[in-house]
């Protein structure tokens, strides 16, 4: 399920101005043209423990512009200039409320994932195009990987583009998600957004264990 914390955000962040002392960090923000919006959605979270936690991302989204038939030269083309995918343990209500009224207002780099997904290696096969991406987490260092692959469709007149959207991060340490609401955070390489999105619906737990083999006695006669 998707939300959008456009009008939420004109009242935090205009309070914010008049009554928070500078930040040493720059904020997440949610812009409030709302370009990108969210389709259907899964989100997964695994804990492992430590370094070993797992999140897999299945989600459709719409790049919508600016409204003047502007695509900003490409960036708001998701596989040619790729897309920033982040992952926080609670709602942007909730997140914005901290920054209102306690001050706390971290920047989207320090959530338990955040990762710009850049550059897609295009493909295009039989007029379907699509990208895939294969990285470390964190990036150049690992021992984390991040896997992607992104496929462009149908989109709505006037928007720059449509994709769905599949995406596997591992060596993750996502002990701060731990129930629901969590949200999903959307950014273009245009720097629209970010943008916030809830999500009520994760996945969240512990790895399955394998079942354990039946060894069946034999029956003497």
């Amino acid at each position: 399920m998707k939300s959008s914390v456009r009008g939420l955000l004109i009242g935090v962040l205009g309070a914010a101005a008049l009554s928070l002392s500078p930040l040493p960090t720059q904020p997440a923000r949610a812009e409030q043209s709302g370009e990108i919006t969210l389709g259907q959605e899964r989100v997964q979270v695994v804990h492992a423990g430590g370094d070993a936690d797992t999140a897999t991302l299945n989600f459709t989204f719409t790049n919508l512009g600016n409204g003047y038939g502007s695509c900003d030269y490409g960036e708001e083309d998701a596989i040619a200039s790729g897309v920033e995918v982040a992952l926080l343990g609670k709602s942007c209500g909730a997140y914005y409320y901290d920054c209102r009224y306690y001050d706390y207002c971290p920047p989207i780099s320090s959530f338990p994932f955040d990762y710009v997904i850049d550059p897609f290696v295009a493909h295009t096969v039989n007029t379907q195009s699509y990208g895939t991406f294969f990285g470390q987490y964190p990036v150049d260092e690992g021992p984390g990987t991040v896997s992607a692959r992104i496929v462009s469709i149908p989109k709505p007149y006037g928007a720059c583009g449509s994709w769905t959207l599949n995406l596997e991060a591992t060596g993750l340490d996502l002990y701060k998600i731990q129930s629901n609401p969590v949200s999903l955070w959307l950014n273009d390489a245009a720097d629209t957004g970010p943008f916030c999105f809830d999500i009520y619906n994760a996945v969240i737990g512990n790895p399955i264990a394998p079942p354990v083999p039946v060894v069946r006695k034999g029956i003497r006669r």
